[in-house]
């Protein structure tokens, strides 16, 4: 693991427009990448299968790039929603 705190970062997002044969769009995607200003190191995104989906979030093999797919407009209020709070590191043992 590095010394570096991580307190500096940069993300950047790649949209992209997925389309038929006759041009039409039918989807797009997001791919995202976060790395740390100051030493580089490339963050991983956790808890997502690698692949690539144009229904549900995947990542790269490294874990490196999000690929989100995504929709013009607001979306629908859920019925549902979760949060989960990580625990703190004296609780790990």
């Amino acid at each position: 693991m590095s010394e570096c705190p991580h307190e500096n970062f940069a993300a950047d997002v790649a949209v992209g427009r997925i389309t038929d044969d006759g041009g039409r769009v039918h989807s797009f995607l997001a791919e995202v990448t976060v790395r740390c200003l100051d030493c580089g190191e490339p963050f991983h995104f956790l808890g997502l299968e690698a692949g690539l989906s144009f229904t549900r979030p995947t990542v790269d093999v490294a874990a490196t790039t999000l690929h989100a797919p995504i929709a013009p407009g607001v979306a629908p209020l859920p019925a549902r929603m979760r949060s989960e709070v990580p625990g703190r590191p004296e609780d790990a043992s």
